[in-house]
């Protein structure tokens, strides 16, 4: 057995702080990507890396990045964290554990390595900017980052009420312009796991090996408006029964599938112009179709265009897709995750390999960086509600798994991702 960590003391009161940013009242959050109180919540967290040392980075989309030059300027680069932001209304642990459990742990093996002088890599801390998409577009910042979207592009995205990301973070006082560091040979993130794999099997620790797949496809139909008391029903041009029309038929693809393999979503609508005696011209429904198949995501994401198609005609319509997005069903670093395995063993506990259906940061690093998702329990696996829950003693166990993997990936970095 190896040395092991233990969660720094000053994680508790740190994280019950960050939970007060944005307090809904009833155990919950609402810091959308840019908002105001998503602002107040990256002060803090500038303000505590400031004074912890590290040097504080934020770019062009607003990721703040916390570096710690432990090996020198050429040695490479691990990164760990996750998101500050929320869902409306939602909880106080879905990414921003994951980000306060970075800092605390980088600040801890800083500590340790100063004195014994062996590390071999920098260590980095990061919030990305809008993993929710609850405002914009979803990965947000972790997609710019590791180049799989432009900077221009998503600082022109608009929110539903028309404001400008660009515009929204300059407000906030979070439109960077500084270099972000290089990317990490390995990314770690700690989240909970919005799931209850773990609880089911009375678990304290997990391990993502795997992740689902999720097709995007923000579908807009275009009626026209008139007045819903003469005008006909014959005669209407309604872009609302499109749009229900469409949300039946999705929801009908997952009922259709086999249990486990197809999940399937219209959580989201657009109406304009969204009044109660006008027909409406406008409707855009954000179609999601997830599975851990790509096979099952092709041939369903198929069957929307029929639906959509079927929907528009009868409602007497025009469709436009709006926007198109894929993510591949993929797997995390398979020797991070053994690395992790035996580490949590060191701890006391036998880790559960589990798969996100979620969507994490994490996955868009896995294209540039070798990468490890580490997991701690969500009480009856609630996500995105006020209610989700994580008993203190498992996030901190999770804190010290996280900074005993750094540690040992600082002291001996793997090679980066070919």
């Amino acid at each position: 057995m190896t040395a092991t960590y233990v969660c720094p003391p000053g994680f508790k009161t740190r994280f019950e702080v960050f939970s007060e940013i944005g307090s809904t009242g009833d155990g919950g959050v609402h810091r959308m990507e840019a908002t105001a109180a998503n602002g107040k919540a990256r002060e803090q967290l500038v303000v505590w890396l400031r004074q912890e040392g590290f040097e504080v980075r934020v770019d062009q989309v607003g990721n703040i990045f916390g570096l710690l030059e432990l090996a020198g300027p050429d040695a490479p680069w691990i990164m760990s964290g996750s998101h500050i932001d929320s869902q409306p209304q939602g909880g106080r642990f879905d990414g921003a554990y994951g980000v306060i459990a970075a800092m605390e742990a980088a600040i801890t093996v800083r500590d340790k390595l100063k004195a014994d002088g062996s590390a071999k890599a920098n260590l980095a801390v990061v919030a990305f900017s809008g993993e929710e998409g609850a405002r914009f577009n979803t990965f947000m910042g972790s997609k710019v980052y590791m180049g799989g979207a432009t900077a221009e592009e998503t600082l022109s995205q608009k929110d539903a009420g028309g404001i400008v990301a660009r515009d929204a973070l300059a407000e906030i006082g979070f439109l960077g312009s500084d270099t972000p560091p290089p990317y990490p040979n390995a990314f770690v993130e700690l989240h909970v796991e919005c799931g209850s794999s773990l609880e089911e099997v009375n678990a304290r620790l997990g391990i993502f090996e795997r992740w689902w797949g999720a097709h995007k496809l923000d579908i807009r139909f275009i009626g026209e408006t008139s007045h819903t008391g003469p005008t006909p029903m014959a005669q209407r041009k309604d872009a609302v029964y499109a749009a229900a029309m469409m949300i039946t038929g999705v929801r009908r693809l997952a009922d259709a599938a086999p249990v486990g393999s197809l999940h399937t979503s219209v959580a989201k609508l657009l109406v304009s112009p969204n009044s109660r005696n006008v027909v409406p011209d406008s409707a855009i429904g954000f179609v999601e179709i997830r599975s851990p198949d790509p096979d099952i995501m092709a041939d369903n994401i198929a069957k929307v265009t029929p639906i959509v198609e079927n929907a528009a005609k009868t409602a007497k319509v025009d469709y436009e897709i709006v926007r198109d997005d894929l993510r591949r069903p993929g797997a995390f670093d398979t020797e991070l995750g053994e690395l992790a395995r035996s580490i949590a063993r060191d701890l006391g506990e036998e880790p559960v390999g589990v798969t996100t259906l979620p969507g994490h940061d994490a996955i868009m690093m896995s294209e540039v960086s070798r990468c490890l998702m580490l997991t701690v329990p969500s009480r009856a696996g609630l996500c995105h509600h006020p209610d989700e829950f994580t008993d203190m003693e498992d996030l901190e166990l999770g804190v010290a798994w996280l900074a005993t993997i750094l540690d040992r990936l600082v002291t001996n970095p793997p090679a980066a991702k070919g």
